[in-house]
């Protein structure tokens, strides 16, 4: 399947209140989403009609030794320059689910440049008569840099009106488009939460809803009342209509985050849309429910449908979520004592070129925050938080088991309600998308089966604060079976960024010329 992107600006009124620059797609607000069929190959033309470089990654979808496709500037590629082209290959072969196509370059996925991807499979892993789509987006009405200003300072008490609305399908969330039901359909709902900042709950008042499928992959059916989203999470629900048109519904969306104060009116902000049985119908009274009485989805309450048992642990990787402020109160989030920040070279181009020492973590610079993973390891990574926020922390390039959770530090302390102790079942949940809630910890294993790149970041803007590791997988691996295209070497030479030697670009352990890492003062 053959796609076009010109990506450039509009100026556009996305959430019905304000005119405000936003990133596009063919001149055209909203970017429509991608479907496919499983088997199918996406080729993604693009064209950067910016300023500055972009990139697209295929969020959630997996790389056999085509890493350079994965579109994350300055890990596994040099991004497209200002009036360039370039086409990604996505190969949807074995994988099928809900995914996202969104850039990965500084603060363009919070402007705008994202959609839905969705894989159909080839036979319905359930049955159902029809399928509906539900995305969402936060959208501001300020600049990126005044924006972020305001959400990375802990202690907001006072947030404007205009701070960050909801977007469902594209537009604004209270007059978006009502989804049709047809008595006594079952319906497979999409619901993919493209967010960057808040979190979102999400329900159906009056109807059941089951889950059957998470960030791609399938799980046996749960019967929650809502799906409790973090940003970068999909889900798939079975929801049956009922048999009369004599009434209409509302769904229910609740924009949160716990890391700012309520204040009424502001944040939570709560939008609804309509599930149209019939025009005109009147609306059905359904009696509100507090959020502490509803079952809410939680992946540890979830079991993959392969089977796939819990993994062995062979090697632990310890990270600990800390936060950091330097002068004008805007912070630094880290993995331990040095922010994530790009190197000289592409993380991918400096495990390709250096032979051996691909398995020495010193090659690719402190800020890279790299561990090397070697073949069949089964790595179990435990992290720490007791920071205030909540992340989001997605991993490319594969899929990990979610295993545990539990307390950590005081949160009593600093209001918070903190996080029970809760342990995964036989066959675990695999996913790319998990938050970890603010003073807690938690557990993801997964199996390094063929050599990668991996990115692990935080999914909210801490990824570009420091919030990052790269995880360098079976280097060996990656040199015997990748050859890296021409037209993505060149990409690199047009931006005169180099393709090979260590972080700073230079032989063996010279890193002359690299940048120093900001090793953090959290005292």
């Amino acid at each position: 399947m053959q796609l076009f992107w010109d990506i450039g600006t509009l100026n556009i009124s996305r959430d019905g209140y304000s005119t405000w620059k936003s990133m596009c797609v063919n001149n055209a607000v909203p970017i429509p989403p991608v479907h496919v069929t499983q088997g199918d190959v996406l080729v993604l033309n693009v064209r950067n009609s910016l300023n500055v470089p972009t990139a697209v990654h295929a969020h959630g979808i997996y790389h056999n030794y085509t890493d350079y496709y994965d579109g994350a500037e300055m890990v596994t590629e040099c991004g497209i320059p200002p009036g360039e082209n370039f086409t990604y290959i996505i190969d949807t072969t074995t994988q099928a689910g809900n995914f996202w196509l969104h850039s990965h370059v500084q603060s363009q996925l919070t402007d705008g440049l994202r959609t839905p991807f969705i894989v159909h499979e080839k036979i319905k892993p359930s049955t159902y008569d029809e399928e509906k789509l539900l995305y969402f987006e936060d959208w501001d009405t300020r600049s990126f840099d005044e924006e972020s200003i305001i959400h990375s300072t802990l202690n907001v008490k006072n947030i404007p009106t205009a701070y960050r609305m909801l977007l469902i399908n594209g537009m604004n969330g209270n007059v978006t488009q009502p989804v049709v039901f047809v008595p006594g359909k079952r319906y497979r709902v999409r619901v993919v939460s493209l967010l960057t900042v808040f979190w979102l709950k999400f329900r159906i008042p009056g109807h059941t809803m089951q889950i059957i499928d998470q960030d791609g992959v399938a799980c046996n059916p749960v019967e929650v009342d809502g799906l409790d989203m973090g940003p970068g999470q999909r889900f798939s629900i079975l929801v049956t209509a009922h048999d009369t048109v004599e009434y209409n519904y509302k769904y229910n969306v609740t924009l949160y985050a716990d890391f700012f104060h309520p204040s009424p009116g502001i944040m939570p902000r709560y939008y609804s849309g309509l599930i149209e049985y019939q025009k005109n119908a009147s609306l059905q009274t359904i009696p509100a429910v507090s959020d502490d009485q509803l079952s809410w989805s939680n992946t540890l309450d979830l079991q993959a449908r392969d089977g796939m048992p819990l993994l062995p642990v062979d090697r632990q990787i310890v990270l600990t979520v800390k936060d950091y402020f330097p002068e004008l109160d805007i912070p630094y989030y880290t993995f331990g004592d040095y922010a994530y920040n790009h190197t000289l070279v592409p993380t991918l181009f400096t495990a390709l070129t250096m032979g051996d020492l691909a398995f020495n973590s010193s090659i690719y610079g402190l800020q890279s925050q790299a561990h090397v993973l070697h073949y069949g390891e089964s790595i179990e990574v435990l992290i720490y938080s007791d920071n205030i926020n909540d992340h989001s922390l997605h991993m490319h390039a594969g899929e990990y088991q979610v295993v545990e959770v539990g307390p950590y530090g005081d949160a009593a302390a600093n209001n918070r309600t903190g996080v029970a102790f809760k342990r995964s079942g036989p066959a675990p949940m695999r996913c790319d998308e998990v938050t970890i809630r603010s003073y807690s910890y938690i557990k993801l294993r997964f199996r390094v089966n063929h050599g990668a790149i991996i990115f692990f970041h935080c999914h909210m803007i801490h990824n570009f604060k420091g919030l990052a590791v790269t995880f360098i997988a079976a280097p060996d691996l990656l040199q015997k079976h990748m050859k890296v295209p021409d037209e993505v070497i060149k990409m690199c030479k047009l931006q005169n960024i180099k393709t090979s030697g260590n972080a700073a670009g230079n032989a063996g352990f010279d890193l002359t010329g690299l940048p120093q890492p900001l090793l953090v003062n959290h005292g």
